[in-house]
């Protein structure tokens, strides 16, 4: 299906986007306080100092790692158009209206872990056209199976706090999501092409790799040690929550999304290992932020929050280590090389919307997001996979070389990549 996008999105490009240019302003007629700014505020972040400095953060953070101005802003328009498209859904079916937060914040997400794959293959020599259908192959695979599980923790909002049909309004903005990430950004990307790619240049070659390699290879020479390290930090924040907060979440949530969650990562991955310690990974970080929240209300909301973005940061890690496995290398290297390339969309994502998370709700939820999920994503899930080799992926089989790939080389070191 998604080569199938692919191949619609760079042979027509200027159709596509003249489709949804129509379908967005018929959105913004009907919706015009979806825009940021016009209601007063930022986005999902309220008018007022607390909330510009929360945007210029999450701003600074994109910009930090995709390092470019028109990536950052092609990002940021995808997440304002799926806050307009998703809230115009939503109130013509009467359902009550999501946090802005969900909006802005997965797909945020989302668009950075595509446009950063787009530029990494125009780095590689890709032509525009070719590199949107390797990234939509590649990273499109990890938007759309979070998406799903997105779409299937939203049958254990039901069972908490939340009024009667908001899980079905937040299944419907990651429907949304879905639409515009995988069509109308591809669109966006095939026509601007290297455009994204100003200023940055490609790194000159020296002895010593960058920090994320060191990083990689670090966790990849002793994983025990550092999944140890990684999973008690999680551990003793989903600890100190109660303590502050005395009403926890409710559990049957929390399992129920559990579940959900695990099931749909088990369908698309094939494999019973993996979905596991990804899955109580990201529980464990999503219960830490929640029960950090300060106030009782909102700790549903933002549990499922970080549920979804901890998912999704984790499964790109976790797809670029099978990935990378496929090209015959042994499962310590594939982890660090995972580690390497994965590591700068991981990071801008989980530091917007930990940003995101703090301004709207709660410092420390914000920070149990960054921390627990960069431990999750950097960390315990490359370790774990060096540990267990193909037993990750039990019972498929271990992933097959693929040596005549025309994308292999990307997992080799010396590769050339975004600046």
């Amino acid at each position: 299906m998604l080569d199938v996008i692919g191949r619609l999105t760079t042979r027509h490009a200027w159709w596509v986007l003249a489709c949804w240019t129509a379908v967005l302003a018929a959105a913004l007629a009907a919706r015009p306080d979806t825009l940021p700014g016009v209601s007063g505020g930022y986005g999902p972040l309220p008018a007022g100092a607390s909330g510009a400095f929360g945007a210029a953060v999450a701003l600074l953070a994109l910009l930090a790692f995709l390092r470019s101005p028109a990536a950052t802003l092609t990002a940021l328009l995808a997440a304002v158009a799926v806050h307009s498209l998703s809230a115009t859904a939503i109130s013509a079916l009467g359902l009550p209206t999501p946090p802005g937060l969900f909006a802005y914040g997965t797909t945020t997400a989302c668009a950075t872990m595509l446009i950063h794959r787009f530029r990494e293959r125009l780095a590689s020599g890709d032509g525009p056209a070719h590199a949107v259908r390797t990234s939509l192959d590649r990273a499109g695979t990890v938007v759309a199976t979070a998406g799903a599980a997105w779409i299937a923790s939203c049958g254990a909002l039901p069972l908490g706090a939340y009024p009667r049909g908001l899980g079905p309004a937040l299944a419907v903005t990651a429907s949304v999501q879905l639409l515009v990430v995988l069509t109308l950004l591809p669109a966006v990307l095939a026509v601007l092409g290297s455009r994204l790619a100003w200023p940055a240049r490609r790194r000159r070659r020296t002895g010593r790799p960058a920090a994320m390699a060191r990083f990689g290879l670090a966790v990849a020479a002793h994983p025990g040690t550092w999944t140890s390290l990684a999973a008690g930090l999680i551990v003793a924040m989903g600890a100190i929550g109660p303590v502050l907060v005395p009403s926890p979440l409710p559990l049957p949530v929390v399992a129920v999304a559990g579940v959900l969650v695990a099931l749909v990562l088990a369908l698309v991955l094939r494999s019973l290992i993996s979905p596991v310690y990804l899955t109580a990974g990201a529980l464990l970080v999503a219960w830490a932020a929640g029960t950090a929240a300060a106030r009782p209300g909102d700790q549903i909301a933002v549990f499922m929050f970080v549920l979804v973005v901890s998912v999704s940061t984790a499964l790109l890690v976790l797809a670029r280590v099978r990935e990378t496995a496929r090209t015959g290398r042994d499962p310590r290297t594939s982890s660090a090389l995972a580690a390497k390339y994965a590591a700068p969309p991981a990071l801008a994502a989980l530091l917007a919307t930990g940003t995101l998370t703090a301004a709207i709700y709660d410092v420390l939820s914000g920070v149990c997001l960054v921390a627990g999920g960069a431990a999750l994503a950097l960390v315990i899930v490359p370790g774990l996979t060096a540990m267990l080799g193909a037993r990750a992926w039990w019972p498929d089989a271990a992933p097959a070389p693929e040596v005549h790939r025309p994308d292999a080389h990307l997992a080799s070191p010396g590769d050339a990549h975004p600046a």
